[in-house]
């Protein structure tokens, strides 16, 4: 990683004992997660259930991250954030290790994977806004920047090293086994929060009003702060009709020569780019971030044109890692700069707000985009989605507020 301008130096190194012991929970977590979406399939194929019954347990950890996502953000701002994850780490715990437990046992009804599951997604709907305030409660505001592209390539690092590990520990050990490596990544998380200490007791006033009030007050905040309203709802309409076609990309490749190892490359070089992305937004510190965040948007334009335009395969791997470097630089920045601009009372529900905001309509783009590609043909929607995406770029650049935010990342 990058930190003060030289290579060999881990950048966490540099922000502290706090940020240290929360980094390396944070990566063997992000590991494990990573672990999952492998061994879950195999795990729930093998046991011989159906491709709809796989999709079923991959929706019951999503429906209550997003049913619960605003209430883990107020009770963020109410409670220490330290606590909150702890516990959320634990329950995560306790109902991965449970679903381990059965596989291996080979005991794992529906009912049962579906249950645990869900449980997963009910901690980390209270996890991550509190993650989010608590980074800015251990690190200083200049390093904030260094803590997430740290994070941010842990992540990377991860979603490269998971589906790996994870085929390597099914083929030799069992789906079970991999599952219950991720809940004890679990348990080390939360024994690495234990020993963080955190500055300040985030919102223990807000105990005395209504949680309806609550979201009430962060709603008012997220709404107040026209630069990061309209950034939300550019992201919004990218995920609902620009970065969605992207999906269709199978399609085109599928009829070509080693279609499906040509995908596999391109998702792999999706995370090679969002390693390179994050190491790189550690160093980088421009001075107007909304037009930082524009030209890593362009970024995320990219593999589309190059798709629509069927360029070859090398041009695509290259596409593939300027996306990955695209969606890094937005998502440290952007988090980077709420961490800077809203009060640490705040953060909480800022952050769980932006995340549903932004996200809210990735599933009805999905859901359009195969639609979209019969009617239109795959190369001109993603021509489509490549066009929309700089105008929204283009369109917040006539915008001075964006042109000349000037807060320092």
């Amino acid at each position: 990683m990058l930190a003060d301008g030289q290579f060999g130096k881990g950048a966490a190194m540099l922000l502290g004992r706090d940020f240290n012991l929360f980094f390396v929970g944070a990566t063997l977590s992000a590991i494990g997660t990573a672990l999952v979406p492998v061994a879950l399939s195999f795990a729930v194929i093998g046991a011989g259930y159906s491709a709809s019954a796989l999709g079923m347990a991959l929706a019951a950890q999503a429906l209550p991250t997003v049913v619960l996502l605003l209430f883990g953000g107020v009770l963020g701002d109410r409670w220490p954030r330290r606590r909150i994850m702890i516990w959320a780490d634990l329950l995560r715990f306790v109902a991965q290790s449970l679903l381990a437990l059965a596989l291996i046992r080979g005991e794992a009804p529906l009912p049962v994977i579906i249950g645990l599951t869900a449980l997963i997604g009910v901690g980390t709907a209270f996890f991550y806004p509190a993650r989010g305030g608590l980074v800015a409660q251990i690190v200083a505001k200049e390093r904030l920047t260094r803590a997430n592209g740290a994070l941010s390539a842990v992540n990377s690092f991860a979603s490269i090293l998971g589906p790996i590990l994870a085929g390597i520990l099914v083929a030799s050990v069992g789906s079970g086994w991999a599952i219950g490596l991720d809940g004890l990544t679990y348990a080390v998380s939360a024994l690495c929060l234990v020993l963080v200490r955190q500055r300040g007791q985030a919102g223990q006033a807000g105990a005395s009003r209504s949680v309806l009030e609550d979201l009430r007050l962060g709603l008012a905040a997220f709404g107040s702060r026209r630069w990061l309203w309209i950034v939300v709802a550019q992201f919004g309409l990218l995920n609902l009709i620009a970065l969605a076609p992207f999906m269709v990309a199978p399609v085109l490749l599928a009829g070509l020569p080693h279609g499906a190892q040509n995908w596999g490359m391109v998702l792999g070089a999706i995370g090679v780019g969002g390693l390179a992305g994050a190491v790189a937004v550690m160093r980088w510190q421009p001075a107007r971030a909304m037009v930082a965040i524009q030209v890593a948007v362009l970024l995320l334009a990219a593999p589309l044109f190059l798709l629509a335009a069927t360029a070859a395969f090398p041009l695509l791997l290259l596409g593939g890692i300027t996306f990955g470097a695209g969606g890094a630089v937005v998502n440290v920045m952007i988090g980077t700069l709420i961490q800077r601009e809203i009060p640490t009372e705040l953060l909480s529900r800022v952050f769980s707000i932006v995340q549903i905001a932004a996200g809210v309509l990735a599933p009805a783009g999905y859901a359009l985009a195969g639609p979209a590609a019969t009617w239109l043909g795959p190369h001109r929607t993603l021509a489509a989605g490549a066009g929309i995406a700089l105008a929204s770029v283009a369109g917040l650049l006539c915008l001075s507020e964006v042109r000349q935010f000037g807060a320092r990342t």
